[in-house]
């Protein structure tokens, strides 16, 4: 079994390879929309729910999605615990961008030291 410190020790070494994942897909996909004669936009303004978490958490979240390219924390919605996200893509499907946030980005977050 591993200790609670050995787990934020492996969250805090995988986090730097997970985000640069994310940073690089992200730019990628918007630099092929660039460049390519019909761009592929599908803008989406979704409510992901959040579990219960402290702010300084819900905070790096938010700052995360915003910081990876095609997408942005509009709001945090403290009273419903919501993040409101716009992403340049996924009208199609609103439901994988939620479940994309809920399983890469929450796990990671939720086991950093903040």
């Amino acid at each position: 079994m591993l200790l609670p410190k050995t787990l934020t020790a492996l969250a805090l070494a995988a986090f730097p390879f997970f985000y640069l994942r994310e940073v690089v897909a992200g730019a990628l996909r918007i630099a092929w929309d660039v460049f390519h004669p019909r761009p592929r936009l599908r803008p989406v303004l979704v409510r992901v729910p959040l579990p219960d978490l402290p702010d300084t958490k819900k905070l790096l979240l938010a700052n995360l999605v915003t910081m990876t390219p095609g997408t942005l924390a509009v709001d945090l919605i403290h009273r419903d615990s919501v993040l409101l996200v716009h992403s340049l893509y996924d009208a199609h499907r609103p439901e994988r961008l939620i479940t994309h946030i809920q399983t890469r980005y929450l796990p990671i977050v939720t086991r950093l030291p903040v």
